[in-house]
């Protein structure tokens, strides 16, 4: 066994070297710039600006930090410290936080959408493809004074989001709200706010599950020239598929889609009339897919059972010349990614538990670890072409052991010669693609 020896160093070391990322991040997206206009007053002339107590926090989501009270520690950190002007303490980020007001908290949520149009569009140039996923999903909290908390229909003690993410994992809103919040609850509102923003030349979708589908919401997505496909809740299918059964305007074909376990699968669809649709449309395609129940299946699927048939009903306004029946079913399986990316803000952003008693001020934490959340998604894309998990960038591009040195009136970032050629290469693609996007958008 070798002996271990230790030594001590006067010298200043990092193991956060890759926040040099999310520091050019900042700087080439100039969010200093663009979060200072919907900034609160700053009550006070001496100590930590108001951009860098976001900054504090950003950088704080991407070293991994769950909690306000990490604040406290990760000051003590060199490379951090000097990128957040020192830092800020758990008690003064929380003090920041319950300064946002409504209008402030609007704002942030338009930012939020442009800054991930930028990211996307920058990494992602050659798709040309919108779609946008959107969905809800219940925060469990054991407080019992935070405001919002309410009992769900799952009998949860919680908190309440709806998020929007497109095919590429990035965010474009979130909205925190009380516990026992419906589902597609103000969806039109943020369907309005992301499409607004959506360059003209992209082609949109959007895919949501049965909370979404109701009139407003189709409306909504139809004035902004928007394809979707919605499931339609069992109750409103069970109706369709026999108007139009008695109608004898659906037929039955065998294909070679999976549906719930079974091979042997039938689809068909047809055209189901609504009252005052926007964009003066009479009605909306209807596409069914149905399987044989077997006896060991659940009781549980018992409501999607008819005539012993096991059915799942999805609405759109896509033609048949755009998409058959059976590339509308495969498409619309593609939301179930956003669900992933729920998860990856909970477990790798601790969503799960929020910091204030304030709602807003939870609101205004969620939307800066969400706009921590793309720009780690951004950095995703240096590792894998399908992007990856925030653990993984954190070991691969974020912790990065470093030393801080001080010269000339520099900030000199020193890395061992292999990790030094990784992070210049990752830097220089990164400036070309964000340069490059924001001339083709100028």
């Amino acid at each position: 066994m070798k002996n271990i020896v230790i030594e001590e160093t006067n010298k200043d070391l990092s193991a956060n070297g890759g926040l040099l990322f999310f520091n050019s991040l900042f700087e080439r997206l100039d969010l200093a710039q663009k979060l200072d206009f919907f900034m609160p007053e700053l009550r006070r002339t001496r100590g930590v600006s108001q951009i860098d107590k976001i900054k504090s926090l950003l950088f704080s989501f991407a070293s991994g930090s769950d909690c306000l009270d990490d604040l406290n520690e990760i000051r003590n950190e060199s490379l951090y410290a000097e990128l957040c002007s020192g830092g800020v303490s758990a008690r003064a980020m929380g003090d920041f936080l319950r300064s946002f007001r409504f209008n402030s908290i609007d704002k942030f949520r338009d930012f939020l959408v442009e800054q991930s149009l930028q990211m996307r569009m920058a990494m992602h140039p050659d798709s040309f493809d919108f779609i946008l996923n959107m969905d809800s999903t219940p925060h469990e909290q054991d407080a019992k004074k935070m405001e919002g908390l309410a009992w769900n229909y799952k009998n949860m003690w919680c908190l309440d989001s709806q998020n929007a993410y497109d095919q590429f994992g990035f965010s474009y809103d979130f909205d925190l709200r009380a516990g026992n919040t419906f589902s597609a609850e103000g969806s039109e509102v943020m369907v309005r706010r992301v499409f607004k923003k959506v360059p003209k030349h992209l082609k949109r979708y959007f895919r949501g599950d049965s909370a979404y589908g109701r009139k407003s919401l189709y409306d909504e997505l139809i004035n902004a020239n928007v394809k979707f496909t919605i499931v339609l809740r069992e109750n409103l299918a069970k109706r369709v598929r026999q108007l139009l059964s008695n109608k004898n305007s659906m037929e039955w074909k065998k294909t070679e889609l999976e549906f719930f376990d079974s091979t042997e699968c039938e689809t068909a669809s047809g055209l189901y009339p609504i009252k005052d649709l926007a964009g003066g449309l009479k009605h909306l395609r209807v596409v069914f897919i149905r399987a044989q129940k077997k006896d060991i299946q659940l009781s549980l699927l018992d409501d999607l059972c008819e005539d012993g048939y096991l059915h799942y009903s999805i609405i759109t306004n896509l033609e048949e010349v755009e998409m058959d029946n059976e590339k509308v079913i495969e498409f619309y399986r593609g939301r179930g990614n956003a669900e992933n990316f729920i998860r990856e803000q909970k477990n790798g952003f601790d969503f799960h538990h929020f910091p204030c008693q304030k709602l807003d001020a939870n609101r205004v934490y969620g939307l800066v670890g969400t706009l921590a959340y793309n720009m780690t998604r951004f950095l995703s894309f240096f590792i894998s072409n399908n992007g990856c998990f925030s653990k993984k960038v954190r070991n691969k591009l974020i912790k990065l052991p470093c030393q801080v040195v001080h010269h000339a009136r520099k900030l000199i970032i020193k890395f061992n010669k292999k990790i030094k050629e990784v992070v210049e290469n990752i830097l220089k693609i990164m400036t070309h693609k964000l340069s490059k996007f924001r001339l083709q958008t100028d």
